[in-house]
């Protein structure tokens, strides 16, 4: 699992460097999608739902990044959006497109909700944070 969540580190981190995030920022990055990749590894172990521990995760990674956002006084997707980079359901993508070259429809169909439905799960839980943060803003 360590070596899952330093890879994450990395992997946000080179993202960031694709982002022209400046350099100042990128272990901050790093970190921030290295917490959200731990939390979904916990979440795996726990519960087996990936759509749930992509959820979870997503709102940890949100949080984070409007935290390091108002420390660092920067726009929130300097870190959200290389934080998130490593649940984005790109293995499910590969998955639909080879079930449907082999043909598979049951495959096609079970890769497609599951993909569609952690696609969600990412969306829904940036814009739970973000309400929350603009809410408390205003208050």
């Amino acid at each position: 699992m360590i070596i899952q969540v330093i890879s994450a580190f990395f992997a946000t981190a080179a993202f960031a460097v694709l982002f022209f995030l400046p350099k100042k920022y990128i272990i901050q990055a790093g970190v921030t999608g290295s917490i959200g990749w731990f939390i979904y590894l916990i979440l795996m172990e726990i519960t087996s739902d990936k759509v749930w521990a992509t959820f979870a995760a997503t709102l940890i990674i949100a949080l984070t990044s409007h935290i390091l956002a108002r420390i660092y006084k920067t726009p929130v997707t300097m870190f959200l959006i290389p934080g998130v980079i490593a649940l984005v359901p790109g293995a499910g993508m590969f998955q639909i497109v080879q079930s449907i070259i082999e043909n598979e429809v049951d495959n096609t169909a079970y890769y497609f909700l599951q993909t569609l439905q952690m696609a969600g799960a990412i969306a829904l839980g940036i814009f739970i944070i973000d309400t929350f943060f603009r809410k408390v803003k205003k208050g």
